[in-house]
């Protein structure tokens, strides 16, 4: 068994550097693929608060609120998975609303501290933060890129993190 747990984290290893190097060279693959798990997942969340409302209205005192929570849940999670260009608009929305916002806010700050050192930096990347959003706004593909180099990142790094756990496990066991 240890050794079976030993090798299933060198696997999944590899497959997480395999598939981080994938979404960075691929990036408008991640979006969708990102898309998906997030409508998976949605779907799976309205499934158990709408079944736990069922199963447990008699029992505990469970609101309303949850059953409509998770039939929403439910429903965005459909739409999401039968039509995954929604959810990827829905995506570049919300990125492109946040970094808008984080922007707007880098300008206020650099303004509120104007004359100090280095105001002028926080000023230049707050409005470097507001031209990528607006672009952002006209065009998926860099919110695409943006996505898909952070999720790629994130998956070399977990990977990287499951060698040196494998490395760590298979001394142990000498």
């Amino acid at each position: 068994m240890r050794k079976f747990y030993l090798y299933f984290i060198l696997v999944m290893a590899l497959v997480m550097i395999g598939l981080g190097l994938y979404f960075v060279f691929n990036p408008g693959t991640s979006l969708a693929a990102f898309t998906f798990v997030i409508g998976i997942v949605l779907l799976l969340n309205g499934l158990n608060e709408i079944i736990s409302y069922f199963k447990g209205r008699k029992v505990l005192k469970i609101s309303n609120w949850i059953l409509l929570d998770g039939a929403i849940s439910l429903i965005a999670g459909l739409i999401i998975l039968i039509n995954n260009n929604i959810g990827e608009k829905f995506i570049v929305l919300i990125f492109v609303i946040w970094v808008l916002a984080s922007a707007i806010l880098n300008i206020m700050m650099a303004f509120s501290v104007k004359g100090s050192k280095g105001w002028i930096f926080v000023l230049i990347i707050g409005i470097i933060g507001a031209i990528i959003a607006i672009i952002s706004l006209f065009s998926s593909a860099i919110v695409a890129v943006t996505v898909g180099l952070i999720l790629g990142g994130f998956f070399i790094f977990q990977g990287i993190a499951c060698l040196l756990l494998f490395n760590g496990i298979r001394k142990q066991m000498k």
